[in-house]
């Protein structure tokens, strides 16, 4: 939570700084308060919808079934609205009262920068946007080539790491089954009322011994009152490995179920038994949260842009950004680094935080090209303005927010969604919400945002005019 907060904190603050100081310039008589007034008009239409996205996303784990889902949504679905109401009431405050002392002690604020890099690389995605396109669908597509073969890893810890009580597992695999580290148990209750006898579960001990992929099974041990059992079995496969697994979920359950003695229960656990319900709990909340999450955004989206074909670009972007940076960190840790697959949490995980959070800079460029379009001159040139204007801020916040996940890196069993998370960040800022979103309206026109096209007007809005630079030079019209 406090890495989601600080990164989108700081994020909605630059959103606000950048458009702040873009307007102080353009209109340098008008005051502090008046323009941050303006301003938080504007952009906070942008941030309320992205932070309503991070809100939509996380408040469906409410109806995940796996308990460390349903706990972390809502937290964190809570969290973010106040933040929102921070960054709509303090941050503009803070802006109205510090005025142009904000950007102390720089003196560029009185006049209009040179054409620098933002400028000519939004000039070079207006001019080429079908190569543009091309290129960074072609990376994205590369990377979420690594899912090939993915697999999910439900291992509590590095195996490989060289403690004394991972060295003491190797030793005792070599002499005795893998499992007699940690077994799987069956556990056995009456109740007829009557008493559990290891005579009366013989039978079942028996059954268990037969399963293929046992390869002990320990004396019956009963408790006080004999009114419960355990009987403990010793796979051959590595107890956090998927054999076990599927070994505790199929094999031992039918056979409990089959030979259980009449007049009690019985039950198996351990801990191949535990990941093996999570498997489950974890695929059925994949299936149910990803579609809900998806629709509830989708449809945020199209209030905001008030489109239906602008919202569906943007959720296929998103879902390749997605499929990218899964495939990246398969690729890296399953592929590369050898390990048995993914954590099981991550692709849950990442499509939050990626498809979430990276929507924020979709919605600000497309909120951005939207009203630039509203302004007379061709699409691609309200393309070019639009970019380079917000390509300093996306770039700034998404390296930020990318740099509070980074840090998860720093706390041991992290390190696969510190990677993603980070990566995913990046393809959203970087390549996402500057290269693909941009050309592909260069490429569409103002028809991307049918049925209801800006129009636009003869003589723009004050704030447009107050907002916008000069007219970008014929270069960025000329075909790709």
């Amino acid at each position: 939570m406090s890495v989601v907060l600080l990164g989108i904190g700081i994020d909605y603050l630059l959103f606000l700084l950048f458009r702040f100081r873009e307007q102080l310039r353009a209109r340098p008589e008008q005051s502090a308060r008046e323009a941050a007034g303006q301003v938080s008009g504007r952009v906070g239409t942008a941030i309320t919808s992205a932070a309503l996205t991070i809100v939509a996303g996380f408040a469906t784990l409410g109806v995940a079934t796996f308990g460390q889902f349903r706990s972390l949504g809502p937290a964190i679905a809570v969290a973010v609205l106040v933040m929102l109401l921070g960054s709509l009431t303090l941050l503009p405050a803070l802006l109205a009262a510090a005025g142009r002392k904000m950007f102390w002690p720089s003196k560029a604020l009185g006049h209009e920068p040179d054409e620098g890099r933002a400028a000519r690389f939004a000039a070079q995605v207006a001019r080429r946007p079908m190569t543009m396109t091309f290129a960074s669908v072609a990376l994205l597509a590369a990377l979420a080539a690594g899912l090939i073969g993915i697999r999910m890893d439900y291992g509590q810890g590095n195996a490989a790491a060289k403690t004394p009580a991972a060295a003491t597992e190797t030793e005792i695999s070599r002499a005795l089954p893998a499992g007699v580290s940690d077994p799987t148990s069956v556990f056995v209750t009456a109740t007829d009322g009557g008493t559990l006898t290891a005579g009366r579960l013989d039978g079942l001990s028996r059954a268990l011994t037969q399963v293929k992929g046992v390869g002990q099974v320990a004396p019956t041990v009963l408790n006080k009152d004999h009114r419960a059992a355990r009987i403990d079995l010793y796979p051959t496969a590595d107890p956090q490995s998927q054999q076990a697994r599927d070994l505790a979920s199929g094999p031992v359950r039918a056979a409990v179920a089959q030979h259980t003695p009449a007049g009690t229960t019985a039950h198996v656990g351990g801990t191949a038994a535990i990941y093996a319900d999570i498997s489950t709990a974890v695929d059925h909340d994949l299936k149910i949260v990803f579609p809900v999450a998806a629709a509830l955004i989708a449809l945020i989206l199209l209030l905001l842009l008030r489109s239906l074909l602008a919202p569906v670009i943007l959720m296929l972007s998103v879902g390749l950004g997605f499929a990218a940076t899964l495939g990246a960190a398969t690729l890296l840790f399953q592929h590369v680094l050898g390990k048995p697959g993914v954590n099981f949490s991550l692709p849950l995980v990442l499509f939050l935080f990626v498809v979430a959070l990276g929507t924020d800079y979709n919605i600000l460029i497309s909120d951005r090209i939207r009203e630039e379009m509203q302004r007379p001159g061709p699409a691609r040139a309200a393309v070019a303005r639009a970019a380079q204007h917000t390509t300093p801020a996306i770039a700034t916040a998404g390296l930020v927010l990318a740099s509070s996940f980074a840090t998860l890196a720093t706390t041991p069993g992290n390190e696969q969604i510190a990677f993603a998370t980070t990566l995913g960040i990046l393809l959203s800022a970087l390549v996402l919400s500057l290269v693909l979103v941009p050309a592909l309206t260069a490429l569409l026109g103002r028809s991307i945002w049918w049925p209801v096209r800006p129009r636009p007007t003869k003589r723009s809005h004050p704030q447009h005019r107050a907002n916008a630079p000069a007219p970008e030079p014929d270069r960025v019209m000329m075909a790709d």
